[in-house]
């Protein structure tokens, strides 16, 4: 073993420079393979060494580097860990380790050599690189990650438009309405948004969106397509007078008169289930604020089960929550099928809700009593919400600790 201590001439100075200490005792224990010392004395150190470590590890051979690496890492010195499994171009490591530090964009970075598109473009997010994240999910063509992230940069209209591509309908209009708060005389998103709320029987109300839009936007005031949706719309819903009053400007303005009716009648689609209340109410999510619960609801997915079909299946991978809209499920104590029945849900009842924290197998079964129209919340797209809301993923972790906690004092008083 070298000696510890030493020191050198340093002649420019003219005086004796000490060498050693931490950094020659690490060395020593790294090359013999004594991890659980090395990370013990890194920590009694604060990490004095760390500058030493980094430099030297640019020369050291690969074994050495991921060696030096495992100990910052399990030091808990991540950013100096990151480093120097970014030196043995062991980027996931690397990634994984800038992340525990807080360094997103060097996270990115790593993620993206290691060929990782999505977690690439979600750490370049984090760390306000909006346009790199854009690109990464457009390469990636995680078109459902890449309308989240438009929508989370204020991009509402492109939002909108990648969504209206997925036919996701509900996702749509949500960033529709978030483009109008944004900008209320927004034209573009005002008439899409009639389009559909004209599509699903709702005139009376596109008639009011539009009118508000026209009443706070002089353009909105001026644009013959807004006012030729929007005198058809006030025919449609017999406010005749009006009708006139907007043709009449159409008419000043030199644009051609709207002609026809526009309201939805017999054809008109039957609206698909708003679960947006019942979302609201269920206790992890009540610390969400109405943009962070919105960004929640464009995740959500409507599905539907036929009676006596299994809702979740015990021993199977946890897939994620079930929000019921409409009908009834029942909750039974395992897979047999004289497994005692332990509850009955309805309408706002929940179940899954463990899959969204936890992946691991499911331990109930929940079956469909009646037919059941449900709001989904899947497990991976929870997860990415999480990682581009970070306020709210601290609301929701507390407020599922808490709930948990008070389920296990019930079930302990019972007893």
């Amino acid at each position: 073993m070298a000696d510890e201590y030493d020191f050198i001439d340093d002649e420019a100075g003219g005086r004796f420079v000490p060498i050693g200490g931490p950094l020659v005792q690490l060395r020593n224990l790294v090359h013999a393979g004594d991890t659980d010392t090395a990370v013990k004395l890194y920590e009694e150190t604060g990490g004095l060494a760390r500058d030493s470590i980094l430099d030297e590890a640019r020369e050291a051979s690969f074994e050495t580097k991921k060696a030096w690496a495992n100990v910052l890492k399990r030091a808990r010195d991540f950013a100096a860990a990151g480093s120097v499994y970014e030196m043995a171009k062991l980027e996931s490591e690397a990634a994984w380790c800038h992340e525990q530090a807080h360094d997103y964009a060097a996270a990115g970075g790593a993620y993206a050599r290691s060929g990782d598109l999505l977690k690439a473009a979600a750490s370049y997010e984090r760390a306000g690189k909006g346009a790199e994240a854009v690109d990464l999910y457009k390469s990636a063509g995680a078109r459902e990650a890449l309308a989240e992230c438009l929508a989370r940069q204020f991009r509402y209209e492109e939002a909108a438009e990648v969504f209206r591509a997925l036919n996701n309908t509900h996702a749509e209009v949500e960033v529709l309405r978030a483009s109008l708060r944004e900008r209320p005389g927004n034209v573009q998103s005002a008439c899409r948004l009639v389009e559909i709320m004209v599509l699903y029987g709702h005139a009376r109300q596109a008639a009011d969106l539009l009118m508000e839009t026209a009443r706070r936007s002089p353009a909105a005031r001026s644009d013959a397509k807004l006012l030729d949706y929007l005198a058809r719309l006030l025919e449609g819903i017999g406010s005749h007078g009006a009708a006139e009053k907007v043709r009449a400007r159409l008419k000043v303005l030199g644009k051609p008169q709207a002609q026809g009716a526009m309201a939805a009648g017999a054809d008109a689609k039957p609206p698909p289930p708003d679960g947006y209340g019942f979302l609201k109410a269920l206790p992890m999510f009540e610390g969400l604020s109405l943009p962070e619960m919105k960004a929640l609801y464009r995740i959500c997915s409507g599905v539907s089960f036929t009676p006596g079909q299994n809702v979740i299946e015990p021993g199977q991978p946890g897939r994620g929550l079930y929000v019921v809209i409409d009908g009834q499920v029942e909750v039974f104590g395992g897979a047999d099928p004289s497994s005692r029945l332990l509850n009955t849900l309805g309408p706002g009842s929940y179940v899954g809700e463990i899959s969204l924290v936890r992946d691991s197998p499911t331990t109930a079964r929940v079956t469909a009593r009646t037919a059941v129209k449900a709001l989904f919340v899947a497990r991976d797209s929870f997860e990415k919400y999480l990682y581009g809301n970070p306020g709210a993923a601290l609301a929701i972790y507390r407020l599922f600790t808490l709930n948990l906690a008070e389920r296990v004092r019930v079930l302990s008083a019972a007893r």
